[in-house]
């Protein structure tokens, strides 16, 4: 390189780090390998880095996830020496003081584990799973934490599992969450249109059978597909609202679950979390979610005519409303920070909060649960609805699968319309 220059990065703590030039040309330290995120930015992590750049001017950028913000500066290095570069993000809110712990549940192990390890530090990322198509590394470290983890940071292989893999039972009771990973595409204001949208792989779309029968713990799909999440439950289906990053491009942990941890964080704190529906899913805005001041995954059993106080609150630059749903729709909403409504309970329902900004800026929780006298949730027009997704999902699957499967398709049907008497 011609008229080098040389930049010392450091934030006292790993952070993702970008450089580039007036001619968007990024510049990384030696041996790592090139990236750009989604807004086309060139990226690598770490802290106490050093780098070679034209002796001209640059951008450097510190980010570090979606708990915080970045910092920047523009700058001509000097020539010849070091230029000192010293930048740390401020942080937007800190999750884990409050026991709340994001993970990316859907990132393939297809790169080198130390780019895995500064990854997830440099993002702050406090759970990732790692889904491993190497026979050997997964037996080698399914059940332990792979070397990078520490007492905020656990990186494990498999902890998560898409349920249209093979072999599920075996990976429940290995303690596996099970769940789907990719979103319906379009829009789902019908059956028809959610058949249409779903995935090529016919994962997500076998959801409305896998929930009724208790083979998931999880919808990973419900930042992208909030309302086929929303009929799911709206039917009387206990499933945790979750999210990963899934297969695009850009740094892990985009989009992540956060759960609520009783105690230390592990794995097996982690997940228990997430089965227990103690969930928010989101793309940046941190979100609460209380009834009477029982959080996501909770559920209180009432008598008709009782009333409940339900609050929700939402942190993040990005976001711009936030709205309290119950089963039959819009309960509040407001601007970003706090919003307020009372309830009174007639029939079975569940309380969820959401939050929305522009572009892809959104976080959905999972339901605080509210029987009347022990019955759950289950809205005629969801379960209506569920019921005939199972019909197109049937005749879309017909040849496609065993005997077995359909027999657990009319199990679901039994489920459903059960839930109608």
């Amino acid at each position: 390189m011609r008229d080098t220059a040389r930049l010392r990065l450091r934030a006292g703590f790993p952070c993702r780090w970008s450089v580039w030039s007036d001619d968007g040309r990024g510049w990384y330290p030696l041996g790592t390998s090139p990236a750009r995120d989604l807004d086309g930015l060139p990226y690598f992590h770490g802290d106490d880095l050093v780098l070679d750049v034209p002796h001209e001017r640059v951008t450097v950028r510190a980010a570090r996830g979606m708990e915080y913000g970045f910092a920047e500066t523009i700058l001509v290095p000097e020539e010849p020496g070091e230029t000192l570069v010293e930048l740390a993000p401020q942080r937007i809110y800190d999750a884990a003081a409050k026991g709340w712990y994001g993970g990316d549940l859907h990132v393939r192990f297809n790169r080198p584990p130390l780019w895995m390890a500064a990854s997830q530090h440099g993002e702050d990322l406090h759970v990732v799973n790692l889904l491993s198509g190497d026979a050997e590394a997964t037996r080698e470290w399914v059940g332990r934490n792979l070397p990078w983890s520490d007492a905020t940071h656990v990186a494990r292989v498999d902890l998560a599992h898409d349920a249209a893999t093979t072999g599920v039972d075996k990976l429940r009771e290995r303690g596996a969450l099970i769940g789907y990973a990719n979103a319906f595409r379009g829009p789902v204001e019908t059956p028809e249109q959610l058949l249409k949208a779903g995935d090529p792989g016919y994962d997500a779309r076998m959801s409305v059978v896998d929930a009724a029968v208790g083979l998931v713990d999880s919808f990973s799909s419900a930042i992208g597909s909030a309302r086929a999440y929303r009929r799911l439950i709206g039917a009387g289906n206990r499933v945790a609202a979750v999210a990963g990053t899934g297969q695009r491009l850009g740094p892990i942990g985009r989009e992540r679950t956060y759960a609520h941890v009783q105690g230390p964080l592990t794995a097996q704190s982690y997940a228990q979390a997430v089965r227990r529906g103690r969930t928010f899913a989101t793309t940046g805005p941190f979100l609460e979610l209380f009834v009477d001041g029982q959080g996501p995954g909770s559920t209180l059993d009432l008598s008709p005519g009782d009333s409940v106080q339900v609050h929700a609150r939402v942190i993040g630059p990005q976001a711009e409303t936030v709205r309290i749903l119950t089963a039959d729709g819009e309960l509040a909403a407001g601007p970003p920070g706090e919003v307020s409504a009372e309830l009174s309970v007639v029939w079975p329902t569940y309380v969820v909060a959401v939050a929305e900004g522009g572009g892809l800026v959104r976080a959905h929780t999972s339901p605080v649960y509210l029987d009347v006298e022990r019955r759950r949730v289950a809205r005629e027009e969801d379960v209506t609805f569920c019921l005939r997704w199972l019909e197109l999902l049937e005749d879309l699957i017909r040849d496609r699968v065993t005997d077995d499967y359909l027999e657990v398709v009319e199990e679901a049907r039994r489920v459903y319309q059960a839930r109608l008497m």
